[in-house]
């Protein structure tokens, strides 16, 4: 998790002004707990700027509201470490040589937009094949341009 940058506090990143929620109640993006975040994330699946917007609540450590099209639970169990389950051989997945060129350049959940899949399963995927984490795309701080 990276240090919040304190001059640009202010300044949101460049990606929001493209976002689908700056036209909506920013309270729909936080539902009272035990409500659904379905209808959030039904608008963020439409959104041009999904994979940005999941991107930067993953590098800053976003605890609550909905990111990207995913709620709080989902963002926490794609932090949490891989396990490995006994000593058998592991069976190679299809995606990881896909994984391992795009990992270079792409942020994990960027990866998972290009494959289909969760961004925990990129890193899944990656832990499991020993393919070092994805560098983020471009300047992730806050106010960045």
């Amino acid at each position: 998790m990276s240090a919040p940058d304190f001059v640009n506090i202010t300044k949101p990143p460049a990606w929001t002004v493209d976002a689908l929620c700056a036209q909506v109640d920013p309270d729909l993006f936080y539902p009272e707990k035990g409500d659904q975040a379905r209808e959030a994330k039904r608008l963020c699946a439409g959104c041009d700027v999904r994979v940005e917007c999941l991107a930067y609540a993953l590098a800053h450590g976003e605890r609550h509201g909905v990111w990207g099209g995913v709620a709080e639970r989902e963002r926490r169990r794609m932090h949490r470490p891989v396990v490995k389950r006994g000593p058998g051989p592991r069976r190679p997945d299809k995606r990881e040589s896909v994984i391992r060129q795009l990992a270079a350049t792409l942020t994990d959940p960027e990866i998972a937009v290009r494959l289909g899949c969760s961004a925990r399963t990129v890193l899944r995927i990656r832990g499991a094949a020993g393919i070092p984490a994805a560098r983020p795309s471009g300047d992730s701080r806050v106010g960045a341009a």
